[in-house]
């Protein structure tokens, strides 16, 4: 287990960042672009997060103990003898407002105690956290009462995917990242242009790979616009169709004019320092129109409009409905993931007018089959999207004519919809 210091975020990732002065967006001169210089320390002031969760509280005397938040998702340990009486310890999730911050944040309280013995914070994540970033590059960040948010020493456990700090008092905490290709997963209509930057919110020396290391230690987080100093960028590289157009820490990707038949596209930068690799950034564009499209046995994409999407812990669908014909792809469970086509929960279906339906099962021997494939749902919250791929080995199709036909076929698609149920959960 590796002492790091407040790393960030984003598919891919690495360790640390010299960044210049931020100023305001501005594609001819973007914030901390160019070669060398200083570095700003002062940090940038943050807004206090908002209360976004159920309070919970708990008893801890002189003998210490632990509090851990209902999910597991943070837990805090009080050695013995860190308070002097019995105290009523308080978690708040609150909303996210640290530079590079990720998911909730939590206010602990109360606020006016300090321990005798340091509190150790361990925060908790998983795959879907690691969603645009790399473990290495987490980091845990509290805010003081100058509004700026923190980087502490932090240790990190890889294979237990824990976060830990030592802390003598409690306030505002989250992790964050402190390096990201932004934004690190986009959607782009076919042929439209999509702007890519590489941002920094933590300072740093002329080496990248010099953490925090010693507990104790800290550093201001930048202004979340900042950019990471153009010379640690050594190259970057589009994996998939398309045009990639890099100039130092900024790039702009043109999407083919058709869905690719590998999406989302990915564009990778790699970060160098004192010449040698670092890591790797990693950002997706995911390259559909609105809608639903599907291409059936390996023609050419139909997209259905007049769409929408729901998201919910029951059940989810994408649903487009234009000129008589109706797509939609449901399922149920988790909102987000793998699924595998089945005969009551994961659901696709195609009407083509009155004349042709698709399914995600298909007859075998009297009896409805699920289709080979599956169906990857992931959502862009902040803009409101559900986006998803599905392949369907063999669905099966039924044809009203006279006699009737039926079969199977090889289907595949994409949907991009807007959520129709947003701020409902």
């Amino acid at each position: 287990m590796k002492r790091f210091i407040c790393f960030p975020l984003i598919i891919s990732a690495i360790f640390f960042s010299q960044c210049s002065k931020p100023q305001p967006e501005n594609p001819a001169n973007p914030p901390g672009n160019g070669g060398g210089g200083g570095s700003q320390q002062t940090g940038t002031p943050r807004p206090k997060g908002t209360p976004s969760g159920t309070v919970f509280s708990k008893k801890i005397g002189t003998a210490g103990g632990t509090i851990e938040y209902p999910g597991a998702r943070l837990t805090i340990d009080i050695p013995a003898g860190a308070v002097e009486k019995e105290t009523e310890f308080f978690i708040q999730p609150i909303s996210n407002t640290a530079p590079g911050g990720k998911g909730i944040a939590y206010r602990l309280q109360p606020e006016g105690v300090t321990f005798k013995k340091p509190a150790t914070l361990k925060f908790r994540y998983t795959a879907d956290d690691l969603q645009g970033t790399f473990a290495a590059a987490l980091g845990i960040a509290t805010q003081k009462a100058d509004g700026v948010w923190y980087g502490l020493g932090t240790i990190q456990n890889e294979a237990a995917k824990t976060l830990e700090v030592k802390t003598t008092h409690f306030s505002d905490w989250s992790f964050f990242e402190a390096i990201s290709l932004e934004p690190g997963i986009s959607m782009a209509d076919p042929g439209q242009q999509m702007p890519l930057v590489v941002k920094c919110v933590l300072p740093g020396d002329d080496d990248l790979l010099v953490p925090l290391t010693k507990e104790g230690q800290e550093a201001a987080l930048l202004d979340p616009k900042t950019h990471l100093n153009a010379k640690f960028i050594e190259k970057w590289t589009l994996l998939g169709t398309g045009q990639l157009a890099p100039t130092g820490n900024t790039a702009k990707y043109t999407a083919p004019a058709k869905i690719p038949a590998v999406n989302p596209v990915v564009v990778s930068v790699n970060v160098k320092s004192k010449g040698r690799a670092v890591g790797i950034l990693i950002a997706r564009v995911f390259v559909a129109p609105e809608g639903i499209s599907v291409s059936i046995a390996g023609g050419d994409y139909t997209t259905y409009g007049n769409s929408g999407g729901q998201v919910t812990p029951g059940e989810s669908f994408a649903m487009a409905q234009q000129d008589g014909i109706t797509a939609s792809v449901k399922w149920q469970g988790k909102t987000t993931g793998q699924f595998s086509w089945d005969a009551t929960k994961i659901l696709f279906l195609l009407n083509i007018g009155t004349t042709k339906t698709y399914a995600q099962v298909y007859n075998s021997g009297g009896k409805a089959v699920p289709s080979p494939g599956k169906l990857d749902v992931f959502e862009i919250g902040n803009f409101g999207w559900v986006l998803g791929s599905f392949e369907l080995e063999k669905s099966g199709y039924y044809i009203f004519s006279n006699p009737p036909s039926t079969g199977t076929t090889k289907i595949k698609g994409y949907f991009r919809v807007k959520r129709l149920n947003i701020g409902s959960e």
